[in-house]
């Protein structure tokens, strides 16, 4: 997975660890669930399954409590990600009364551009000491006002100076300056989604930025262009994210 959680300062260094074992298959779910467990994870993640996909909310519930039996110590956060599971199941439905039955349950990533149903998420468990993790990474700002506790995405990898200059803005609030940072961030990611934008277009973005080697995508997916690496590159330049003394062109070799 490519998704960080943003941290404070300039200290990189994760307080927490919480692993994703999603999988189609619940016996491995499990199993990755019970080797998180043995590893000191601080918790872990499921997605929905998207091949034979729940239909209700009791059939996805009853599939994530089997998951989180596996490891009953570990705290346990549902992925909701239906522009690729393909479960169009709200989370507002499934978060009403998820504890009674997953006891382990304390949130929750949404990576939907849904920010009704994200919005009843917040308001109708404020009770409840869940986390709401925003995951589309442009919309942040919106699902801060909305409640959310923090964020994990993509982007921050290499817009996270910017997202966390929003996130300061925000709580001193100073909205207008957090409004222009993240139309600043909208700016970059709207002009790639135009070009084509995608997991193996993030690895290069990273690669050219970090100048650490991220490697091929794994087939089907097919490497990002030069043409796409040119164009990225020369818009992080004039948005201001990055000077020329930032990239890292020679990494770009290991990754094709």
């Amino acid at each position: 997975m490519t998704d960080v959680a943003l941290g404070g300062g300039e200290d990189w260094r994760l307080d927490q660890v919480v692993i994703h074992v999603g999988a189609l298959s619940l016996k491995e779910s499990q199993e990755l669930a019970r080797h998180a467990a043995e590893i000191g994870a601080d918790g872990i993640a499921v997605i929905a399954p998207f091949f034979l996909k729940p239909w209700n909310k009791d059939v996805l519930i009853n599939f994530l409590k089997e998951v989180a039996a596996a490891a009953p110590a570990l705290p346990f956060y549902y992925y909701h990600i239906p522009a690729l599971t393909g479960v169009k199941i709200r989370a507002e439905e499934l978060l009403d009364g998820i504890q009674d039955k997953i006891p382990t349950f304390q949130g929750l990533k949404f990576s939907d551009t849904d920010l009704l149903d994200f919005g009843q998420c917040v308001d109708q468990n404020r009770q409840r000491q869940f986390a709401f993790l925003f995951g589309v990474d442009e919309q942040l700002l919106s699902a801060l006002v909305m409640g959310a506790t923090g964020a994990v995405g993509s982007t921050y990898n290499y817009l996270g100076k910017k997202t966390n200059q929003m996130l300061e803005a925000f709580e001193r609030k100073d909205f207008s300056s957090a409004l222009n940072h993240q139309f600043c961030i909208q700016r970059f990611i709207n002009f790639v989604l135009k070009l084509g934008f995608g997991v193996s277009q993030t690895k290069a973005i990273m690669t050219l930025v970090s100048g650490i080697p991220m490697g091929p995508p794994r087939p089907p997916l097919q490497k990002a262009s030069r043409e796409f690496i040119d164009d990225a590159k020369a818009k992080l330049k004039s948005l201001g994210f990055l000077s020329s003394t930032d990239l890292k062109d020679g990494n770009l070799e290991s990754y094709s």
